[in-house]
């Protein structure tokens, strides 16, 4: 027989801390919950950081084509231009103007060229119905006759095959003779060569931001897995270290109280089987492999004249051994494992009808846990010689735990009880049937077990008319 229980997977993480909830409870690991939030912030932040850069980028770019056309536009009409042809009336400069400007018209990609004396006033257009004109003087203009070099956009023009922005810059005209900007020359160009130059740039800075950080993120995530993992093994140690420590613990307690020992890992078996039989969560089931294993722990402080004496209890004695629950939960409470667990063992000799220790609960003021590890401790007690009593067979054991059903068991507990009993015991008779004539055992067992297997009601009846059973066992759980 196993010295110990081999649980099929290790309890969950809530019943070592106190929080009571495990990672699998909120669907996502760490590491997974890590790994989307900060894909997410990582992707938002990348399209963010490229966009800014590839604006940067741009402008820069832009401001390098405005300056590059106010040197090529300066250069050019400089040597064909004297200051006072910029105080002249338009009629009288026009001439001179189209003699100097006209011939710019289609290079560099420029569309139109406007000269503004300092009072707003056009003094020369390639459109010839501006020339004369005056505008107030202010946005891009004011800021020019401060001898600042601007520029801007416009949108496509709208006719076949122009469909690129368009860039005006404003250049200021300035003398030796004048501090203050004379004139402006409003330079418009057409973006039909740089513009797709400055698409793949932005697309490029873009691209390179997005990728550079999720190249930082890859590395970083690496990291954290790593961590994680290192984690995850530190926990599963100290969870089987954990568990060896609970595991010696009761396999003394169950050497101390009874020379054969295994006590605590049976019930922690049965406690097990009846929880997935009732389809109690994984969590419920960790707490109550842990809790089975430590439920007599508060023996520890039973004296073994109590503990070991083979005649009645007295009244005082009894007060003494019921207190074993209450210094179970003392012993457990500084522990960090879940409340679920030292509830358990602190109420599991509570009974469904509320004269049980050590509180009196009654019906689902019972935990749930506890109520499963009553069933299961009762029924292991009874099967097992015992100082005080032998050990009676696991047919009259189960005939009094369904006799105790909605007094000192909960009901549904002790239905589930029976339904995992049931194949347990009848599964190898049928077995035999198969292979030879066994009708006569057969018929004996089932003349016992058919009130037994019936399942009982909510109040512990279960509807048949009841033969006589003999006297309740006793126990001293």
């Amino acid at each position: 027989m196993r010295c110990c229980i081999e649980p099929r997977g290790w309890p969950e993480a809530s019943a070592f801390d106190g929080a009571g909830r495990s990672e699998e409870s909120s669907g996502l690991s760490f590491l997974q919950r890590f790994a989307a939030v900060s894909l997410i912030a990582t992707v938002v932040l990348g399209i963010l950081f490229g966009e800014i850069a590839a604006r940067i980028a741009t402008d820069y770019a832009l401001r390098r084509q405005a300056h590059a056309f106010a040197v090529y536009v300066s250069e050019f009409a400089a040597p064909r231009l004297v200051p006072k042809d910029f105080f002249l009336p338009p009629p009288a400069a026009r001439p001179q103007f189209e003699f100097t400007l006209r011939s710019l018209i289609g290079k560099a990609n420029i569309v139109h060229v406007t000269v503004w004396n300092r009072n707003g006033e056009v003094i020369y257009s390639d459109e010839e119905s501006q020339i004369g004109k005056v505008q107030p003087i202010a946005g891009p203009l004011q800021q020019t006759l401060k001898g600042a070099l601007t520029w801007r956009f416009t949108p496509p023009n709208s006719e076949p095959g122009e469909g690129y922005r368009r860039m005006e810059v404003f250049v200021p005209v300035v003398v030796e003779a004048d501090s203050r900007p004379v004139a402006v020359y409003h330079v418009v160009s057409d973006l039909a060569d740089l513009e797709p130059t400055l698409i793949r740039l932005t697309w490029t800075m873009r691209a390179s931001v997005v990728g550079g950080v999720l190249l930082l993120y890859l590395a970083l995530y690496t990291i954290v897995r790593q961590a994680s993992r290192n984690l995850e093994h530190q926990q599963t140690a100290l969870r089987q270290a954990f568990m060896g420590i609970v595991r010696s613990l009761a396999n003394a307690m169950d050497l101390r109280d009874m020379p054969t020992g295994h006590h605590s890992s049976r019930v922690a078996e049965h406690s097990e089987a009846i929880a997935r039989d009732m389809e109690l969560d994984d969590e419920l089931v960790g707490e109550l492999q842990v809790a089975a294993l430590l439920h007599d722990v508060g023996k520890i402080g039973i004296r073994d004249e109590i503990l070991k004496k083979t005649g009645a209890l007295t009244p005082e004695e009894w007060e003494v051994m019921r207190r074993h629950t209450i210094l179970g939960y003392e012993i457990l409470a500084p522990v960090p494992i879940s409340d679920g667990i030292k509830l358990a063992v602190r109420h599991s000799h509570e009974r469904w009808d509320g004269t049980g220790y050590p509180d009196g609960l009654a019906g689902d003021e019972i935990p749930v846990a506890a109520r499963v590890l009553a069933v299961a401790d009762a029924y292991e007690a009874i099967v097992t010689d015992r100082p005080y009593r032998r050990a009676v067979s696991p047919l009259r054991a189960l005939e009094e735990i369904q006799r105790s059903a909605g007094t000192q068991f909960d009901p549904q507990v002790v239905a589930s009880f029976l339904r995992i009993m049931r194949r347990r015991i009848l599964r190898p008779v049928r077995t035999a049937h198969r292979r030879t004539d066994h009708r006569d055992l057969v018929r004996r067992i089932a003349a016992r077990t058919g009130a037994l297997f019936s399942e009982p009601t909510r109040n512990g009846q279960n509807g048949r008319t009841a033969k006589p059973v003999e006297p309740p066992v006793e126990t001293r759980e």
